[in-house]
């Protein structure tokens, strides 16, 4: 018994800090859910933009004091303010260099992995430009969980290195600290989100409305990864020509053999289709041995009713 009570007394006193900075562990525990469907959000949203292969995932949720803080920034590799107007607070992101590399070769495409020496390397102003859309991708996934679709609450502000960073730029004793992991061709880094004390309230009534209403929002990374997956679909298409009417009896007299005379500008009635849906606008032409058609122009199936009543 009496070291069961011993094993409790740390959560005890860890919960009691929480409680005095207004959190407490349920708190912490329903970030943990949040910020665990942001890290996938964020995920979806990078690979999105990239064939290499990437995953993110949430690495755990914690609270860190003023020296914590101060040490976690100078040992990143970029640090991101980003001022959010609608809390009167700022959230800061800071990313190991790895991170960094890591989704800056993703981005270009590269399926290198670790031990390049890259990390030896300074961060060049194309880097710090590749760096600024990974640092948006988080941020908007921040504003996917609490913005709930409405107009954005975060918007990166400077990237800096540690060693240029102002003096005091934190003056917060306390933040919350979600850490985040990237993988890509194996490398993997971290980027943490870390959050005011003056953050938090606003940050639970968003959670809250958020657990409350039904997820009825898309989210943009998996719109656009399922129309790109759409439109790498093969269907099949057919070109025809608008021979003109024919009587029942014309057609019925109708031979094998028997040439039909197209219109004149039948070379410019050529369509494009598929299945039942009309296309594009075709002109007829010839490559070597082979018929070809040309597109001019999307057809617009109400115009082209409105122009036939109009020809009588």
């Amino acid at each position: 018994m009496e070291a069961e009570a011993e094993t409790k007394r740390p959560d005890v006193l860890a919960e009691s800090i929480l409680r005095a900075a207004g959190m407490s562990v349920d708190d912490l525990k329903s970030l943990e859910t949040v910020f665990r469907e942001l890290a996938a959000s964020f995920g979806a949203r990078f690979a999105g933009q990239t064939e290499v292969p990437v995953t993110a995932e949430l690495a755990g949720v914690r609270t860190l004091e003023k020296d914590a803080i101060t040490n976690t920034l100078a040992q990143s590799g970029l640090v991101g303010m980003v001022p959010v107007s609608k809390w009167g607070s700022r959230v800061v992101l800071a990313a190991d260099r790895s991170f960094v590399d890591c989704g800056i070769e993703a981005l270009f495409g590269s399926g290198t992995s670790a031990g390049t020496g890259s990390a030896a390397r300074p961060l060049t102003s194309v880097d710090l430009i590749i760096a600024r859309q990974v640092f948006a991708d988080v941020t908007a996934s921040l504003d996917h969980m609490f913005a709930a679709g409405a107009e954005g609450l975060f918007q990166v502000g400077d990237l800096v290195e540690p060693a240029h960073l102002a003096p005091n730029t934190i003056s917060e004793t306390r933040m919350i600290c979600c850490a985040v992991t990237l993988k890509s061709a194996g490398r993997s880094g971290q980027i943490l989100i870390l959050l005011p004390r003056s953050s938090f309230k606003p940050m639970q009534d968003a959670i809250a409305r958020m657990l409350r209403q039904p997820a009825h929002h898309s989210d943009p990374a998996w719109a656009k990864k399922l129309r790109l997956e759409v439109s790498r679909a093969h269907i099949d298409v057919e070109a025809y020509l608008q021979q003109g009417s024919m009587t029942l009896e014309q057609l019925a007299l109708l031979k094998p053999g028997q040439i039909l005379q197209l219109p004149k500008d039948a070379i410019d009635q050529v369509r494009l289709r598929s299945g039942h849906q009309a296309l594009y606008k075709c002109r007829l032409g010839k490559a070597g041995s082979a018929f070809t058609v040309r597109i001019t122009d999307p057809i617009n199936e109400e115009e082209d009713l409105l122009d036939e009543l109009a020809a009588g």
